[in-house]
C-alpha cells in the first residue's frame, strides 16, 4: 500500500518537474523590451503544455484511486472513474482560463510591476529568472491540481470511501503537512476541498481513505 502511495507521488512529481522542463525554453518568447506584445505568443506556447500536465495529472491520479481501492478492498466490485487518459480528454475552458490568467500574473504582469528604470544586463536577467521562477511556481499547482482534485472528486463519489488524506513530500510546508490528517466524509466536502487545491511550487498529493 505504502509503495503505491509513494509511485503515485513521485509519478506526480515527475509530471510537474517535466512541464516545467519544458516551459523554460518558452520563456525566451518574453522580450523583456517588449513585455506586453510578447505576452500572447508566449500564452501561446505555453497554455498547452500546462493543459497537457493537467490532464495527465488527472488520468495519473485516477489510475492511482483504482490500484489503491483494488489493494484496499480486493472484493469489492471495481471502482470506474471516467477520467480519459490525456490524449482523449479535453481541458474545460474554466480550466483554460484559468491558467492563462495565472501564468500571465505571475509571469509577464510580475516581471512589468518589478521591473524599474535604469537596470543592468545582469539585474535584467536576474529578474527574468524570479519571473520564471514564479511563472514555474504557479504551472506546478495548476498542473498537479488536476491529480488532486481527481482523488477528492472520487473519494465523494465512490460509497465505499472514508475520506480523503494529502501526501506531503520532504521540506512540506506546515499548511501542507496539517493535510496529512485524515479528513473524513462526514466533515463534509468543503472540508475535503483543501486537498484538492494546492499553492505555487506545491508538489503534494492525495490519496483516498477505505
Amino acid at each position: 500500500m505504502e509503495l503505491l502511495v509513494s509511485q503515485h507521488h513521485e509519478y506526480q512529481r515527475r509530471i510537474a518537474r517535466d512541464v516545467v522542463a519544458a516551459l523554460h525554453p518558452l520563456w525566451e518568447i518574453l522580450d523583456f523590451h517588449e513585455l506586453r506584445q510578447s505576452t500572447s505568443p508566449w500564452l501561446k506556447a505555453t497554455r498547452p503544455i500546462v493543459e497537457r500536465g493537467y490532464l495527465e495529472s488527472r488520468h495519473a491520479a485516477a489510475e492511482f484511486v483504482k490500484n489503491f481501492r483494488n489493494a484496499s478492498l480486493p472484493s469489492a466490485e471495481p471502482l470506474e472513474t471516467g477520467v480519459l487518459p490525456p490524449w482523449e480528454a479535453q481541458t474545460p475552458r474554466q480550466i483554460s482560463l484559468t491558467i492563462m490568467v495565472s501564468l500571465r500574473v505571475t509571469g509577464p504582469v510580475w516581471v512589468a510591476k518589478n521591473t524599474v528604470t535604469g537596470m543592468n544586463w545582469q539585474q535584467v536577467q536576474e529578474l527574468k529568472d524570479r519571473g520564471f521562477s514564479k511563472s514555474s511556481g504557479a504551472a506546478t499547482r495548476l498542473v498537479l491540481n488536476g491529480g488532486r482534485g481527481v482523488v477528492r472528486d472520487l473519494a465523494l463519489a465512490d460509497p465505499l470511501a472514508q475520506g480523503v488524506a494529502g501526501i506531503a513530500g520532504e521540506g512540506s510546508c506546515k499548511s501542507c503537512l496539517a493535510l496529512t490528517s485524515p479528513i473524513w466524509k462526514w466533515q463534509g466536502s468543503r472540508k475535503m476541498d483543501a486537498v484538492a487545491v494546492g499553492h505555487d511550487f506545491c508538489t503534494c498529493s492525495a490519496k483516498p481513505l477505505y
